[in-house]
């Protein structure tokens, strides 16, 4: 009911022309006050303290919905920082998830971020500013101000590669949905380019891309909290399959899906964007190699990818 209703209010109020919007400058207030009002920003702030009191899975479909449909907010890391710090951040606010990163997503249209100070968290208010290199409203300079608030105990790195990896696994699938659109729909040569077998492979090894993406980021996703090898499993692949399924949709596409007015570009963007924030595939493969090693000579693999399914559900 929630995903539903949330879908609803995104194929309204987000898509291609808010992002085209947000780029050029426009904020997305009225799209932000939408999701305010329908109470979507408290999912995951505990029940006691006026939430809807949802974990990880919960909000996984909501996070894939976001990058299918472009949402030009950081919804899902602002969801998460007001579980994290409940009461602490403005009303009508945005946060985003400032581990460390060359880049931070949509940092120009956020006011506040989460960031690490020492062994603690703080929700502090930000200045972004830096470069924005994929035009996409990111940051790669962040000036905090003074905390808001602070706490113990969430690991903000993994964090903020799961949702990345949620991000990217909906991207792809937004991008893959408009892939279908075209060559359901353009001939060439008197037939539609769906009914040739090379244009069917490509499909194909995008929808594979897609679903692997899906399934890495929600690994992720299962337990009570965000942890490190579950995270960095879902931002590996996810990863992959985004430099995958961007070559692959934009030669189905052709030329058209180079040019700036076709939408194809405002998914695969923001896909080069994502690989690159919190740290790209290599980054997180070591991290995971680290942990790999940290596990035990004595331990075989599979007893290693045993451990990570048990912390991915909180055993």
């Amino acid at each position: 009911m929630i995903e539903e209703a949330f879908e609803r209010l995104l194929a309204r109020e987000a898509g291609p022309a808010a992002a085209r919007a947000a780029e050029a400058g426009d904020p997305p207030s009225d799209l932000a006050r939408a999701l305010v009002q329908a109470g979507f920003l408290d999912l995951m702030v505990p029940a006691a303290a006026g939430g809807a009191g949802l974990a990880p899975p919960d909000l996984l479909p909501l996070a894939l919905a976001a990058g299918r449909h472009l949402l030009p907010l950081p919804f899902a890391e602002t969801v998460v920082a007001r579980a994290w710090f409940p009461g602490a951040l403005p009303a009508g606010q945005f946060a985003v998830l400032a581990a460390p990163s060359p880049l931070v997503p949509l940092a120009r249209i956020a006011r506040h971020a989460v960031v690490r100070q020492g062994d603690t968290l703080a929700l502090v208010p930000i200045e972004a500013g830096g470069a924005d290199p994929f035009r996409t409203r990111a940051a790669t300079v962040l000036e905090p101000g003074a905390p808001l608030a602070k706490v113990h105990g969430p690991d903000l790195e993994a964090a903020a590669a799961a949702l990345t990896a949620a991000r990217i696994a909906g991207l792809i699938e937004g991008a893959f949905a408009l892939a279908q659109a075209h060559v359901t729909a353009r001939r060439q040569f008197g037939r539609l380019l769906a009914g040739f077998q090379a244009i069917q492979q490509h499909m194909a090894r995008a929808a594979a891309e897609a679903v692997a993406a899906r399934a890495a980021a929600a690994l992720a996703f299962q337990g009570p909290d965000f942890t490190l090898g579950p995270a960095a499993v879902a931002k590996v692949r996810a990863g992959q399959a985004a430099a995958a399924a961007a070559a692959i949709l934009h030669q189905v596409h052709g030329a058209i899906g180079m040019t700036d007015e076709y939408d194809l570009g405002l998914f695969t963007r923001r896909l080069q964007e994502s690989r690159l924030a919190f740290g790209g595939e290599a980054v997180w493969a070591r991290r995971l190699a680290e942990r790999r090693l940290a596990f035990g000579g004595a331990g075989h693999a599979a007893d290693f990818v045993r451990q990570l399914g048990e912390d991915a559900h909180g055993g």
